[in-house]
C-alpha cells in the first residue's frame, strides 16, 4: 500500500497530468463561440479582470467552481426560457444571463493558464500557445459532438452549452492546479511538446476536413 500510495501521489502531482487536464478544460472553455448572441456574449467573454483578481486570492479549484456555476446558471436559464420551462424574459435580462454564462469561460481560461505557467515556468510560450490552440478548436469540437447527436431539437445546443463545460470544469477542478516538484526544463520536454503539437495539428486538420466535406 505504501508504494501504491506513493505512485498515486506522484501521478496526481505530475505537472504533465495538470497540462493534459488544462487542455481538456480549454477544449470546452470557449464553447460560447457556438452561441454568439451579440454584444452581451462578447462582453462576457472579454471581461476577465474578475477571474484574474480572484485567482490571485482563492484556490484555482474555487475559481473553476465559480466559472462552472456562472456558466450553468447563465446558459441554463436561457435554455429554460427558450424551451418554455421558465417565464419569457425581456431583452436586457436575457443579455445579462448570456453575459454571466459567457463570463464563466474566463475562469476556465485563467485557471488553466495560471496553473500551467506556474508548472512550466521555462516553457511559457509553448504552454500558452497549445492551450489557446485548444480553446480555438473548442467550437469546432463541440459542433461535431452536437452533429453526432442528430437531435431535431435545436434547443439541445443551449443545454449542451450550459452543462458540458460545467461538468468538465467540476470533474477537473482538483487536477488543474500548481503542483510541487521540479519545474526546470527536462530533456524530454521538447519531445513531449512536439508530440502535443502534432496532436493539435492532426485534430485541427480532421475538424477542418469534416466541416468542408
Amino acid at each position: 500500500m505504501g508504494k501504491l500510495g506513493e505512485r498515486t501521489a506522484a501521478f496526481l502531482n505530475n505537472r504533465w497530468l495538470v497540462f493534459v487536464a488544462a487542455m481538456w478544460l480549454q477544449s470546452v472553455a470557449s464553447i460560447g463561440q457556438l452561441a454568439r448572441i451579440g454584444v452581451a456574449k462578447d462582453l462576457g467573454d472579454s471581461v476577465g479582470s474578475l477571474a484574474g483578481f480572484l485567482c490571485g486570492i482563492i484556490p484555482l479549484w474555487a475559481a473553476l467552481l465559480i466559472g462552472a456555476v456562472a456558466n450553468f446558471v447563465g446558459y441554463g436559464w436561457v435554455w429554460l426560457v427558450v424551451t418554455g420551462r421558465s417565464p419569457t424574459l425581456s431583452l436586457w435580462p436575457m443579455c445579462i444571463l448570456i453575459f454571466i454564462g459567457t463570463n464563466g469561460e474566463t475562469f476556465y481560461n485563467t485557471a488553466a493558464l495560471v496553473s500551467c505557467v506556474q508548472n512550466f515556468p521555462k516553457n511559457r510560450g509553448p504552454i500558452v500557445g497549445i492551450l489557446k490552440g485548444f480553446a480555438g478548436l473548442s467550437g469546432a469540437i463541440l459542433t461535431q459532438i452536437f452533429a453526432m447527436i442528430h437531435t431535431p431539437d435545436k434547443s439541445a445546443l443551449l443545454f449542451m452549452v450550459a452543462t458540458g463545460p460545467s461538468m468538465v470544469a467540476i470533474a477537473l477542478m482538483f487536477l488543474v492546479r500548481p503542483v510541487r516538484g521540479p519545474r526546470q526544463v527536462r530533456k524530454y520536454d521538447q519531445s513531449n511538446f512536439l508530440y502535443i503539437y502534432s496532436i493539435c495539428l492532426i485534430l485541427a486538420a480532421y475538424l477542418m476536413g469534416v466541416m468542408i466535406v
